[in-house]
């Protein structure tokens, strides 16, 4: 029975790495090829916006989400303590170049929200990064605020929101490869691939998120 055990629990191990080496790949193809083709054509207009967005969001979010993921090879060697630095340190880096892109193109709309999914769904992913990282903070403080808020709960809170940030903001991004115009030229088949390595991306990653929940709704129960 034991050695079945461990059998299944490299299998699982095995699979888990096999599905993190795709999300990389899938997170680097998509951030590779925009800011290649941002970079190329100049960050003026709605490029810069969707360079900070795809940079912030896609990559450096998404990474973050993913430091504590036991099938992520990046971070296995790294204590807790290393993880959970460099986890903050994506995730205020990768927040707030998603904020800074959102800020931009809504300066560039006159503050004016568009009736497109791309749209009012990056706007919801603005509001809700900017109280994710106050989230996180608290997070960060969650032993010197126990005696206010149990540290489970704080912390609990904090995976749920980000979780939802992301979502929110890969989702944006989904439909902004067709709504925005940017990518005009590039052929149907590309975009529909585009859209595609994008939700393998946020699937994939929210892997990591979700076994937290899951661990954390377990503690919770006990």
């Amino acid at each position: 029975m034991t050695a079945t055990k461990s059998n299944s629990a490299n299998v699982l191990q095995h699979i888990e790495a096999g599905l993190n080496v795709l999300n990389q790949l899938c997170i680097g193809f998509v951030t590779i090829w925009i800011c290649w083709n941002c970079l190329r054509t100049g960050l003026t207009g709605i490029r810069l916006h969707v360079w900070l967005v795809s940079f912030g969001f896609v990559f450096l979010m998404a990474e973050g989400m993913m430091c504590f993921y036991d099938g992520n090879w990046l971070t296995l060697r790294y204590t807790r303590k290393h993880k959970t630095a460099i986890h903050v340190v994506l995730q205020i880096l990768g927040g707030g170049m998603g904020v800074a892109g959102c800020l931009v193109q809504l300066i560039r709309d006159q503050w004016a929200i568009s009736v497109t999914v791309h749209s009012r769904l990056g706007f919801a992913a603005f509001v809700l990064c900017l109280i994710s990282l106050l989230s996180g903070l608290t997070a960060v403080l969650a032993r010197s605020l126990s005696k206010v808020l149990s540290p489970l709960a704080n912390k609990s809170f904090h995976v749920l929101l980000s979780l939802g940030t992301f979502v929110t903001a890969m989702l944006a991004q989904f439909y902004g490869y067709t709504q925005t115009g940017i990518f005009k030229g590039q052929g149907e088949d590309f975009v529909i691939l585009m859209q595609v390595v994008t939700l393998v991306a946020m699937v994939l990653t929210c892997i990591a998120p979700l076994k937290s929940l899951y661990q954390k709704a377990l503690s919770f129960a006990s």
